[in-house]
């Protein structure tokens, strides 16, 4: 059985709890050093070893910090200790030095889809695809049409119901309520919040959302009509312009094409 089996183990238990994790893993050791290559520990967001073992204190406590930035950016990264120099604190010198790379696991973004119709179905599967925990609120009858999703609520629960953190949230009801459904949502502080709608209806909305006291930061977070520009014609091409704005702000992408990136880039 595996050296590692209970680190194994809690990792397994933190995915099904939804809970982010860095695991750090020892890849290089020169000299001598507490850390052997193929050691491994778990951090949590704050820092804080989980289980398993990478050596001392010191190097803990170093690879504590940066497990921490990680989980902070999604960015992986890559500890060199120098055990053999004071002036990096590291206590009594050991003679050795070491790599440690710190991975960080992050739970995958909740995206709630509230309506019906093809583009929902679509927008469901394929953010699946791209690795978004996908929720949809329908109706009854339309349950079985969203086999990707995590979650399908079909009854008719309001947003302050749901108690799952919500990363985006897509309108596409058509209802007389969509602007006070709106609003809530800019209100529980939902990063996107998308409205499929006309032109005419998004001004109709937001007229109501700048009546009601949304600030301007709030209106930020409001995107309606919502997804690029991509002259979207069918129900998956609308579901590739929703999705493409979400991907392009959560990457911080410009939503240009890339040749002209490029020919910016060399001239």
């Amino acid at each position: 059985m595996s050296r590692h089996k209970d680190l194994i183990q809690k990792m397994a238990s933190l995915e099904s709890a939804e809970t982010p994790y860095a695991i750090a893993s020892v890849y290089s050791v020169h000299g001598s050093s507490s850390g052997k290559i193929g050691d491994k520990a778990l951090f949590d967001k704050n820092g804080k070893r989980i289980i398993g073992y990478i050596g001392g204190g010191c190097i803990e406590n170093r690879v504590a910090a940066t497990a921490k930035e990680t989980l902070e950016d999604g960015v992986p990264r890559t500890v060199e200790i120098d055990l053999d120099s004071d002036e990096m604190g590291m206590g009594i010198p050991c003679g050795g030095y070491m790599s440690v790379i710190v991975e960080p696991n992050l739970i995958n973004p909740t995206l709630l889809i509230r309506g019906m119709g093809r583009v929902v179905e679509v927008l469901c599967q394929m953010a699946s695809i791209l690795n978004f925990k996908v929720i949809v609120q329908t109706d009854e009858g339309e349950k079985e049409r969203f086999p990707d999703a995590s979650d399908v609520i079909t009854d008719p629960l309001e947003l302050d119901d749901i108690d799952q953190h919500l990363d985006y949230f897509i309108l596409a009801t058509h209802h007389r309520n969509d602007d006070k459904v709106t609003f809530e949502a800019l209100k529980r502080g939902i990063p996107y919040v998308g409205v499929v709608a006309s032109a005419k209806k998004t001004a109709i909305i937001k007229d109501y959302l700048t009546k009601n006291g949304i600030s301007d930061s709030e209106l930020e977070n409001f995107f309606s009509p919502t997804g690029l520009d991509l002259k979207a014609k069918t129900p998956e091409q609308i579901a590739i312009s929703i999705l493409s704005e979400m991907v392009m702000l959560a990457n911080g992408g410009s939503g240009e094409q890339m040749r002209t990136l490029v020919s910016s880039l060399k001239g």
